[in-house]
This record gives C-alpha cells, structure tokens and sequence, in this order.
C-alpha cells in the first residue's frame, strides 16, 4: 500500500516537471508581489465540507460511521486527503485550470490542508450514503457490462497514457489539460494493476456500477459545495477551462480518485479480524473469582 503511494506521490510531482523543464518553460511560481488571501473564504468552505461530514456521519449507517468505527482509517484517509489535495495543487501550476488572485500565508496553508483533509472523507461518506438509499445498489447492479480486461492489458494500455498525461499536459495545458487531470486517476488503477488489486472499476465487467456511479455524485456535490462556499465567503476563483461541463467532469474525477484512494488505503486492513479493525471494550463489570477454602 505504502509502495504504491509513494510511487504515486513520485511521479505526480515529477513527471510535470520534468516535462516542463525539458521543454524549456520556466516555471514562476513567486507570488511575493501578491496580496495575501484572505481566511475567510477558505474557512467558510472549510465549514460547509465539515458541516457535510457530520451531516452524514449522523445520518448514515452507524455500522459505517467512519468517526465512530473506523477512526484508524479516517485519519488514514485524512493524511491521504491532505497530500492529495496538495498533489492538484500542485498540477493546477502547470495546468492553471483555475486560478485565485491572492497567495498563501501559513496560517492559509494549514487551514487550506484541513480543507483537503477532509475533502476525501465527506466524500467516501457521502458515496456511502447514497449507496444506501433504498433501491439505488439494486438499480445500479444491473447496467451495460464492459470488456474484462487482465491486469497486464491494464498496465500497458492505462501506464503509458498516464504518464503522457502527467508529462505533455504539463508542456501544452491548452489542449491536453484534460488528460493531464485524468492522469492520476489513470496511474493509479494502472498501479493497482501491477500489485494485481481490483480497481474501482472491476465490477463494471459484471454490469454493476454502483459504486462508480455513487462516487462520481459525491465528488460532483462534494466539489460543488466546497466552491460554492468559498465564493459565498467572498473568494475569487477564476475558472480557466472551455466550459462549465469540464469544471464538473473535474469533480466527478475526483469523486472517482478518492474512492481509489480508499479502496487503497484499506488494504492495510484487508485480511484482519474485527478485533483487530474496531477497538474492543472492556467488560463493564470486574468478575473476580477465589479458591474455596
């Protein structure tokens, strides 16, 4: 598990750049001569996504509550969330698919990690919510099935566009923006591949697209709450694609990126008893017993 972020991680932040230099571009990304951005935009979407997060810890199924269950895991998936989130930052410099006038302080910089931080659990939650409405599973299980593919017909048809993506996306934004965003969702089920782990889109082979589905709707309601409540507080985000319908693909790509994300950070405990997972209580009542005499 570890090995496939780290390699994640890697080549997320290297193959941009490497791409980008090579081609002679010179990457500026001083904003010392900018004002700095104010908190409050981010603190107000920083809300709304925590106020979305309880809403659905508290209205969910309490055998999944990830606070009360499965806290291990959700602060796994939160420090998995945060460098994520730093990872789209960081393309975005490259790509410049949106941008916001104004340049970070410390103190921007952590509450906007807390941001990202809880981006990846509100949106598991959330995926896990509508996965539970009634009827939707058992509607969603029966669609169109597409062509099983073995794990080494993966690797070499979703590596080799993934790092071109990573790679000319950085060098030409303007027309291969949109493969540069879906490259890392791309490494990662190529990833999963080479570890010969399911992916994300196994089930669809069987016509069952339930969690593909659900997950691409949270991360587009996910995503649209979060921008909405920056621009509610005030913020200015400039949004640099050729249409509203690329803004919103981009979020159901990260719904679809997060629950790979989960779905890897859970291998840690894949294979382990309950008593392992969930912290077992102890017996409210002592029991002492004595040797008769």
């Amino acid at each position: 598990m570890l090995t496939r972020l780290v390699i994640f991680i890697f080549l997320l932040l290297a193959l941009p750049f490497a791409g980008y230099t090579l081609s002679g571009g010179e990457t500026v990304w001083n904003h010392h001569e900018l004002a700095t951005l104010p908190l409050t935009p981010i603190l107000t979407s920083l809300g709304a996504v925590f106020a979305l997060f309880i809403a659905v810890e508290l209205g969910g199924n309490r055998q999944r509550s990830l606070l009360k269950l499965q806290r291990r895991y959700l602060f796994a998936l939160s420090g998995t969330g945060a460098v994520c989130g730093w990872l789209l930052l960081t393309l975005n410099r490259y790509a410049e698919s949106w941008v916001v006038p104004g340049a970070l302080d410390v103190s921007g910089m952590l509450v906007l990690t807390i941001l990202f931080a809880l981006l990846l659990p509100a949106t598991l939650g959330l995926r896990t919510l509508l996965a539970s409405l009634p009827g939707v599973l058992r509607r969603l299980a029966h669609l169109p099935a597409l062509p099983a593919l073995s794990s080494s017909h993966t690797v070499n048809l979703l590596a080799p566009i993934a790092l071109l993506g990573l790679i000319a996306g950085a060098v030409w934004p303007d027309g291969l923006f949109w493969l540069l965003w879906t490259a890392p969702l791309l490494l990662l089920v190529a990833l999963q591949a080479m570890w010969h782990e399911r992916s994300i889109f196994a089930e669809l082979a069987t016509g069952d697209w339930g969690r593909v589905l659900c997950a691409a709707l949270s991360g587009l309601l996910v995503c649209n709450i979060a921008v909405l409540a920056f621009r509610f507080g005030g913020g200015a985000l400039i949004v640099q694609v050729p249409n509203f319908a690329f803004a919103q693909l981009g979020y159901v790509l990260f719904g679809l990126l997060s629950l790979q994300l989960g779905d890897v950070v859970a291998e840690h405990w894949r294979g382990k008893s309950r008593g392992e997972v969930f912290k077992r209580k102890t017996f409210p009542i002592p029991v002492v017993s004595k040797k008769d005499q």
